[in-house]
């Protein structure tokens, strides 16, 4: 089993290259460790194709192996980054072997005609018994800064380039924050912020996909159109504030009787929908049937309600046989909502199978 060779290029992998690594500390075996680079290869792939951007990747592989001193431990892990380590070299010695590597990569190619020739930025640091975690960062520094400096050569790690391992933690802590803000942003704009369910705009990012396609939700999901019955008169008999209230306590009662993996909106008004997964024909029904009862058992008191004493909601419930849109679902069951409500129908759940 060769575990631990790169399959494209032949040598070691990143695996086989910390293996050695740990065998040479364990013997006190000192040296160097280099990373190298190719420069700017995505254009090579987006010009050429990653066919010709893998013959590319060989013959680095070639002219490296071929410009190293045989104790050398050449390694590919991973893209079109290679690892060096020379055994009994400093870093000084180091320098001038790479530097010949680099050379060698970057000697005309062979074809095609039209590909300028490879070059590769390197970084590289002393080992003597430093964690191999640690050697990999600083090799990555040092090629950063080497890329930096305009590519094409090696630098070593040393005080100089300790200032931008700093600045490079600093901008990964920040980019790190920036995202966790980023992320905090986007749920923001797609919570409503009475209820704190998912809002229409969150609803609109899930209307087009199909039950049962790939990434989708899977095939035996309903969709449940809630709607607080008499809610305008609520809003006229006992003001905005306790509607407000009235709103928030439907929001949460939906919720509880929702089951993990099920996703609840506020649609907008006193409108909800609810995207029941594994729930199809009686199942989906009873999926409804518990938001509806949920509801009035929160015993919400509504004078002026013709349907009980108490806040109600009808809920129309659409489910399919075979792969619907989720918005083809939610407008079925709007339809049973409203059409219960015109037939006084309402404190239902009215089911349709399309």
């Amino acid at each position: 089993m060769r575990w631990h060779i790169d399959h494209l290029t032949g040598l070691h992998n990143r695996e086989a290259f910390a293996r050695r690594l740990r065998h040479a500390r364990s013997l006190a075996v000192s040296g160097t460790v280099a990373l190298l680079d190719i420069d700017h290869f995505k254009m090579v792939n987006d010009r050429h194709g990653h066919e010709m951007g893998d013959k590319a990747l060989r013959l680095v592989a070639r002219r490296l192996s071929e410009s190293l001193p045989h104790d050398a431990v050449l390694a590919r892990i991973g893209g079109d980054e290679f690892m060096v380590f020379l055994p009994g070299v400093d870093s000084h010695a180091a320098e001038g072997v790479l530097r010949r590597c680099l050379d060698r990569v970057k000697e005309p190619l062979e074809q095609p005609d039209d590909m300028a020739s490879l070059t590769l930025s390197g970084g590289l640091v002393d080992f003597d018994g430093h964690g191999i975690d640690d050697v990999f960062k600083a090799c990555d520094i040092a090629m950063c800064a080497a890329k930096s400096h305009g590519r094409d050569r090696v630098v070593a790690f040393d005080d100089r380039i300790r200032p931008l391992a700093q600045a490079r933690r600093e901008l990964a802590s920040m980019v790190i924050e920036l995202q966790q803000r980023n992320r905090a942003l986007e749920d923001e704009v797609h919570i409503d912020a009475l209820t704190e369910l998912r809002n229409r705009r969150a609803l609109d990012k899930v209307l087009d996909r199909v039950t049962g396609a790939p990434g989708s939700f899977g095939p035996d999901t309903a969709v449940a159109f809630i709607d607080i019955d008499h809610f305008g008169a609520y809003n006229h008999a006992y003001g905005d504030p306790a509607g407000d209230e009235a709103l928030k306590a439907v929001a949460r009662a939906i919720s509880e009787a929702t089951r993990e993996g099920d996703l609840v909106y506020r649609k907008g008004g006193e409108e909800f929908v609810a995207i029941l997964q594994g729930a199809a024909g009686e199942a989906a029904h009873a999926a409804a049937e518990r938001i509806r009862d949920r509801v009035q058992r929160l015993r919400v008191p509504h004078r002026e309600s013709s349907v009980a004493q108490v806040v109600t909601v009808t809920v129309g419930v659409a489910s399919a046989r075979r792969g619907r849109p989720v918005r083809e679902l939610m407008n079925a069951a709007a339809e049973q909502t409203m059409g219960a409500k015109v037939s006084q129908e309402r404190n239902r759940v009215h089911r349709v199978v399309l």
